[in-house]
C-alpha cells in the first residue's frame, strides 16, 4: 500500500468522521420539534395588537428575579409603539419594553406563518430591572410607574421607590441606522454611593423557525469582557439551578438564538458583574436561563442600549463592540474559521450588492469564482501529482529492494525524489487538490446554520437555501459532480486499484454526509466540482501526452 493511498485514506477519515463530530448538523425538521415547543406554551396577554390569543409561544420560566408578580394583561399599564420596522410593547408595571416585534421578519413556524416575528412573548420581557441600593434590592416589575409628558420620540417613566425618585427614559430609533436599537437613561435622585441597577435579558427568544428544536439548540448566552474575547454559554451547558457569576467588567450581555437577538449594550460605565442561572428544563430541552448584569449608578445614573433585532452581519459589524462575534461558532476551531467566514460573508454580500441576483445565483457565481482563484494552485499541486504517479513504479521496486534497511531505502527514496526535481512534501502536495477548497467549505458550512441573511431565501426547487433539500436533488448533484471530477482525474492514469476503490467511496459518503446540510452548501459545493471539470480534463489531456520518466539513473547520465 503506497503511501499517497494511505494520506488519502487519512484525510478521507479526518473530513467523513471528523467533520459530522465537529460541527455536527442540526436535527431535522419534524414534529418532535414542534411537540417540544408545544409543552412550554402559554395562554398569551390579550393586546390590542395583532398577535392572537392563542399564538404558539415559548414561555417565558417565572424566576423571583426576573418575572413581574402580577399579570401583564392590564391594558391601562400597556402602550404599543410603532418605529419604521418594529412594533414595540412598554408596560407601567417596572417601566420596561415588554416585547419587540420586528415587521421585516416574517415568522416562519408553523401556526405564526408570515405574522412579524416576535422576540418575546408574555409573561417574558424584553428587559426587565432591580434596583440595589445598601442592603436593600427591589424589583422593579412590581412597580407601577407613572408616565410623563415626552415628545414622541421619548418614552419617560417615573416612581417613588424605597422614598427615591426613579426615572427610566427610553429614546426611541429616529434612523434607519438606529433601527432595533433603544437608549435607555435611568437616574435615582439621592441615592448613596455603591447602588446599582440589575439589568435581566429575557429568559428565552421567541422561536420563529420551521424547526423550533434546531432553535432551541442555539439559544445561548454571550459577554463581551472589555478585555479578551466574546465568551459565550448555551442555555443545554446550565443545569437547571446551576448559577454562574461572570466578574467583569463587560461592554454587553446578550442572549441569543439561531437568527435574533437581545443585547444590553453599555455607553460609558460597564457592566461590573453578570450573573447566569439555568431554570427548569422542557423535557431535556434548556429552553430558559436567567441573565442579570450589574450595573453601577455613577452619581444617581445609568444609561445603556438596548438591542433587540437580528443577527444581521453588516448592522452588527456597524455597531462594533464585536456584536458580529455575538454568536461564536466552531468551538475549539473557532479563531481558524471565524475569519475566513467573515471573509466569505463579505464577499457573498459584495455580490449579491453588485450583481443584485437571488442569493443562489450568488453562490453559483461564488463557486465558479473560488475554483477560478484557485486554478493556478490546482495546476501546479495536479501536475506534481502525475509525476508521483508515474514515479510509483521506481518508488515501490526501492521500498522492496531495501526493505529490510529504513535508512538506505529512504537515502534512495530521496536520491529519486531529488533527481526528478521533486521534495518529500510532493505527496502531501498531489493532495493538495482536495484540501484547498475545504476552508471555504467549512466557513460556508457555519454560514449557513447562522448567517440571517439566507433565512428564508428560495431558489429555482429550493424553497429555502438555509435548509436541506427536500427533494435530495442538490446533495445528489454534488455527489455525482464528485464522481465525474474523480473519473475524469483517473482517464490516462496507470492502473491503480485501490485509486478506482476510493473513486467511488468518496462520492458516496460525502453525498451522505451532507443530505441534511444546507441546500445552499451542496449547491455551492456541487457547482465548484463542476467548475473544475475542464481543468481536470485538460490535465487528463496533458497526461495522455507525456512520455513515460526516465529512470533516475538514465536522467542523471543524460544530465551528465
Amino acid at each position: 500500500m503506497n503511501r499517497r493511498f494511505v494520506l488519502a485514506i487519512i484525510l478521507t477519515a479526518l473530513v467523513i468522521v471528523g467533520t459530522p463530530l465537529i460541527f455536527p448538523p442540526g436535527p431535522r425538521t419534524g414534529t418532535r420539534a414542534d411537540s417540544v415547543a408545544a409543552a412550554a406554551r402559554t395562554p398569551t396577554e390579550s393586546t390590542p395588537r395583532t398577535e392572537p390569543a392563542n399564538a404558539p409561544a415559548r414561555s417565558a420560566t417565572p424566576t423571583a428575579s426576573a418575572q413581574p408578580s402580577r399579570a401583564l394583561s392590564d391594558v391601562q399599564d400597556t402602550i404599543t409603539v410603532r418605529t419604521r420596522l418594529t412594533h414595540y410593547r412598554f408596560n407601567a408595571l417596572g417601566a420596561a419594553p415588554v416585547s419587540a416585534e420586528l415587521d421585516s421578519y416574517p415568522s416562519r413556524r408553523p401556526g405564526r406563518k408570515g405574522l412579524a416575528t416576535n422576540l418575546v412573548t408574555a409573561p417574558g420581557r424584553l428587559v426587565g430591572y432591580r434596583l440595589a441600593i445598601g442592603a436593600d434590592t427591589v424589583l422593579l416589575d412590581t412597580v407601577r410607574f407613572s408616565r410623563l409628558n415626552t415628545p414622541p420620540s421619548e418614552i419617560d417613566y417615573a416612581a417613588s421607590v424605597l422614598g427615591h425618585t426613579v426615572r427610566i427614559s427610553y429614546r426611541l430609533p429616529k434612523s434607519a441606522d438606529e433601527e432595533y436599537r433603544l437608549q435607555v437613561a435611568a437616574r435615582v435622585d439621592s441615592v448613596p454611593a455603591g447602588a446599582s441597577l440589575l439589568v435581566a435579558l429575557p429568559t428565552t427568544i421567541e422561536s420563529n423557525e420551521p424547526d423550533t428544536l434546531d432553535d432551541m439548540n442555539h439559544l445561548g448566552v454571550s459577554l463581551r469582557p472589555i478585555r479578551g474575547d466574546v465568551s459565550s454559554t448555551n442555555f443545554s451547558k446550565l443545569d437547571p439551578g446551576e448559577v454562574r457569576t461572570e466578574t467583569g467588567p463587560f461592554t454587553w450581555a446578550a442572549v441569543r438564538d439561531k437568527y435574533f437577538l437581545v443585547v444590553a449594550r453599555t455607553n460609558a460605565v460597564p457592566f461590573t458583574t453578570a450573573r447566569i442561572q439555568g431554570l427548569a428544563r422542557t423535557g431535556k430541552v434548556a429552553s430558559h436561563v436567567l441573565t442579570e448584569a450589574t450595573l453601577p449608578l455613577k452619581n444617581g445614573a445609568a444609561s445603556f442600549e438596548i438591542y433587540a433585532g437580528p443577527q444581521d452581519f453588516e448592522r452588527l459589524q456597524r455597531l462594533g463592540g464585536d456584536l458580529d462575534q455575538v454568536n461564536p461558532y466552531a468551538g475549539w476551531f473557532h479563531g481558524v474559521v471565524q475569519p475566513v467566514a467573515a471573509l466569505v460573508m463579505k464577499a457573498l454580500l459584495w455580490m449579491k450588492r453588485t450583481t443584485r441576483l437571488n442569493y443562489g445565483w450568488v453562490l453559483v457565481l461564488f463557486g465558479v469564482a473560488i475554483r477560478l482563484l484557485l486554478w493556478p494552485l490546482n495546476q501546479s499541486a495536479m501536475r506534481t501529482s502525475m509525476k508521483m504517479q508515474r514515479l510509483q513504479p521506481e518508488l515501490q521496486a526501492l521500498q522492496k529492494k531495501y526493505a529490510d534497511d529504513p535508512r538506505k531505502q529512504q537515502e534512495a527514496v530521496m536520491k529519486v525524489y531529488k533527481d526528478h526535481d521533486m521534495s518529500p512534501l510532493s505527496p502531501v502536495m498531489g493532495c493538495l487538490p482536495m484540501l484547498l477548497p475545504m476552508p471555504v467549505l467549512f466557513a460556508l458550512y457555519f454560514v449557513f446554520q447562522n448567517t440571517i441573511e439566507f433565512r428564508g431565501v428560495p431558489f429555482l426547487w429550493l424553497p429555502d437555501i438555509s435548509l436541506r433539500d427536500p427533494f435530495y436533488i442538490t446533495p445528489l448533484l454534488m455527489g455525482v459532480s464528485m464522481f465525474v471530477m474523480s473519473w475524469i482525474g483517473m482517464r490516462n492514469s496507470p492502473p491503480n486499484a485501490q485509486a478506482k476503490m476510493m473513486s467511488y467511496m468518496m462520492p458516496v459518503m460525502f453525498t451522505v454526509l451532507f443530505l441534511n446540510f444546507a441546500a445552499g452548501l451542496n449547491l455551492y459545493y456541487a457547482v465548484q466540482n463542476i467548475a473544475a471539470l475542464p481543468q481536470q480534463w485538460l490535465l487528463a489531456r496533458e497526461r495522455s501526452k507525456l512520455p513515460p520518466l526516465p529512470a533516475a539513473g538514465e536522467r542523471k547520465g543524460r544530465t551528465a
